[in-house]
């Protein structure tokens, strides 16, 4: 994840350096939003109900227009993930997850104020807390999470006057987030979980598309 971020900063950097024509091929901009995430599972798990809750996200992002309507888009983002759980014995708490994602886009633009976009992303927990909602009280649970996570984003983005970006998309979780519990007890131990949200974002446009 390190390496992944350091070639993001040094790409950026290069574009902003390089030579006009290239400069006239690369974009860069910050974005902020919600993310209404989730947790799934592919195992059975009787009287568990997990609901999503509403999280942030926001960071910058550059892109290099290799043909006319063909960009590959970088992006580095702080991303809240996470979930409501409830159940007779689990009672009801809300695990709450932050990661630095690194999204690595394939962008194709078929109209100047519209584009779609798909790709991997590449997650790394910086922090994981539980909420107990009925006392309110939080408690760190990095033992039940991975530090590693991927997903692969599908989006679209509106691009707007006045530099304005609104950006939909959706992250499937492709591998498992959480950590196999040995206690038959313990909901990890049935199947491990995925991180799944929808991220809707404002974006602006610092120089290009």
């Amino acid at each position: 994840m390190k390496k992944l971020v350091s070639i993001l900063i040094a790409t950026t950097l290069f574009f902003i350096f390089s030579p006009l024509s290239a400069q006239e091929k690369f974009g860069l901009g910050v974005k902020t939003g919600i993310n209404i995430a989730n947790q799934t599972t592919s195992g059975t798990i009787e009287e568990i109900n997990v609901n999503g809750i509403l999280r942030f996200n926001a960071g910058v992002y550059c892109n290099f227009f290799a043909l006319d309507k063909l960009a590959i888009q970088p992006e580095l983002l702080l991303s809240g993930k996470g979930a409501d759980w409830s159940d007779p014995n689990f009672e009801d708490i809300t695990d709450l997850l932050t990661y630095l994602d690194l999204p690595v886009l394939v962008r194709y633009q078929p109209l100047d104020f519209l584009n779609v976009h798909a790709g991997p992303q590449f997650g790394y927990l910086l922090s994981a807390l539980q909420k107990d909602n009925v006392s309110g009280n939080k408690e760190k649970i990095n033992e039940y999470y991975k530090k590693a996570d991927l997903g692969l984003v599908i989006g679209a983005e509106a691009n707007l006057p006045f530099r304005i970006n609104l950006t939909v998309r959706y992250v499937f979780g492709l591998i498992a987030a959480s950590v196999e519990s040995s206690d038959p007890y313990d909901p990890l131990y049935i199947e491990p979980w995925k991180n799944n949200f929808l991220q809707i974002s404002a974006g602006f446009r610092i120089k290009g598309k």
